[in-house]
């Protein structure tokens, strides 16, 4: 769903204006830094198109941000998978289908309601105040004029409009609200006896046909990772847009050689080694894993073009004004890891697989034989449990999150009761709990009187997401919606 529609919130406003150059702005540009690049229409809504560079553009500003909010410790390539292309058209898709109904209903934006909507970027503000000198200079730096940058204003105040005005007919019964409430404020005392994978681990044997069988169907995760080295020319902050298009012609039309662009522009050409197809280097300079790291440049590299035909890779335009061009100078694809050298890892991993199946079944056996007023050794002393430990990374009561979410999942008709949770990598062990004891407060309780109206207004904004899905999927259909998700597929060629 369309992300400002999500947060409900005009924060994006400050990230257009700092961040991010809006498409309508780039197409000059783009067509310069890739000419005849643009492989035509992703998407109609109505007599509106989408353009392939309006995605592109879109596309890149999600991964970069998602990676900005992680540190940029994360492989780009895991972020930029072809549900998440098609994802960025769906939003694209969703925010023309607003506007169009905004243009239908003819929505105006008043121009003190767009000065407000301004004057609150941060960005512009100085003591809390609006400045009109920090205004500008943000325009400026960003290429954009006044009047463009309101109107687009406008565009993003009037697409709003459309989900408040669905929201404020949507209705959420307080009674229930409190029924969640009063479920989510549940409490079940338990007593637990862990049965630790480590502990089970002792007698255990592997044999040389299970290692063999293992690593014959893992052969994958058994390799040597692909990557090459390279030779890098970097064209940052270019001073026209004759130059850009100079660099872009020079690196795609000399392809045998990054020599013609990097005398051109006075460029030297750098040496990078052991760039790999998936996984960034973190020893690697911040600001040069962010070129040869960048999901495009990627896919350059590793195309049969630039691998097998030797030539440059295309200019790739890393961000706002910063392009580069490679070449392949060695390559060194994905190679099997003899069984030798990863023989005591995967024993060690089957060992775990049989140890954590051992005190599985342990647990089971020891749930099935509880009977009321049974006594059970190695139980742990009395610990209350609630709904919301199972959202705790870390769990609660030295019990891991997972077990406290089988705790609250079973059924509790008659006391006490005994389940058992199997071992996993994120328990590193089995479970046996005893639930002893259920409490839900009663509805007029004050806990559940204080919840209440934070739970009615999650109700209610579920309620709006769910109106504003069924809504748009309602005018997708009476506009005429068409993707052509095919032009959005990875592809291996220039």
């Amino acid at each position: 769903m369309f992300e400002s529609v999500r947060r409900h919130q005009r924060i994006f406003l400050g990230l257009i204006l700092v961040l991010i150059i809006p498409s309508f702005v780039v197409v000059g540009a783009w067509d310069l830094i890739a000419p005849g690049s643009d492989a035509g229409t992703v998407a109609t809504v109505g007599r509106q198109k989408i353009q392939k560079f309006e995605w592109e553009r879109s596309h890149q500003q999600r991964i970069d941000q998602i990676r900005a909010q992680l540190g940029g410790r994360i492989d780009p390539s895991l972020l930029d998978t072809q549900a998440s292309r098609l994802s960025t058209l769906e939003d694209l898709v969703t925010q023309q289908v607003l506007l169009h109904a905004a243009e239908s209903l003819r929505v105006r934006i008043s121009d003190e309601q767009m000065r407000r909507t301004i004057s609150a970027i941060p960005a512009v503000q100085k003591d809390g105040r609006f400045d009109m000198g920090l205004y500008q200079q943000a325009l400026k730096a960003q290429g954009l004029t006044a009047e463009g940058f309101e109107q687009r204003v406008r565009a993003d105040l009037a697409l709003e409009s459309v989900p408040a005005a669905i929201g404020r007919s949507t209705m959420v019964p307080r009674s229930v609200a409190r029924r969640l409430t009063q479920s989510g404020l549940e409490t079940r005392v338990v007593r637990v006896k862990k049965f630790p994978i480590a502990e089970a681990l002792a007698g255990i044997q592997v044999s040389d046909a299970e290692l063999q069988a293992f690593y014959q169907a893992n052969a994958k995760t058994f390799q040597t990772p692909e990557e090459v080295d390279i030779a890098l020319v970097g064209f940052s902050k270019p001073a026209s847009a004759d130059q850009v298009e100079q660099f872009s012609n020079l690196v795609y039309e000399q392809s045998d050689s990054l020599e013609p662009a990097a005398r051109k522009f006075n460029l030297p050409i750098q040496t990078v080694k052991s760039v790999r197809r998936q996984g960034p280097d973190e020893a690697r300079p911040a600001e040069l894993q962010r070129i040869v790291g960048h999901p495009k440049m990627l896919q350059a590299l590793f195309s049969t073009d630039v691998l097998v035909n030797k030539r440059n890779t295309e200019a790739v335009e890393i961000a706002p004004g910063v392009l580069a061009s490679a070449r392949v100078i060695a390559h060194r694809p994905a190679a099997p890891i003899p069984l030798d050298r990863v023989r005591a890892q995967i024993e060690r991993q089957l060992k775990e697989q049989k140890a954590a199946e051992r005190v599985t079944d342990l647990a089971q056996t020891a749930a099935k034989a509880l009977t009321p007023g049974a006594a059970t050794t190695g139980l742990t002393a009395a610990k209350t449990l609630s709904r919301a430990d199972s959202q705790k990374p870390a769990g609660a009561a030295d019990i891991p999150s997972e077990v406290i979410a089988a705790v609250f999942s079973a059924d509790v008709k008659s006391l006490p009761a005994a389940i058992s949770v199997p071992a996993s990598t994120k328990t590193a062990a089995a479970w046996l709990v005893v639930i002893e004891s259920a409490q839900v407060p009663a509805v007029d309780s004050p806990a559940v009187k204080e919840a209440v109206a934070r739970e009615l207004q999650r109700l209610e904004m579920a309620s709006t997401q769910d109106a504003l899905e069924r809504w748009i999927s309602f005018h997708r259909q009476a506009i005429g919606v068409k993707t052509f998700p095919e032009k959005l597929a990875k592809t291996d060629s220039r």
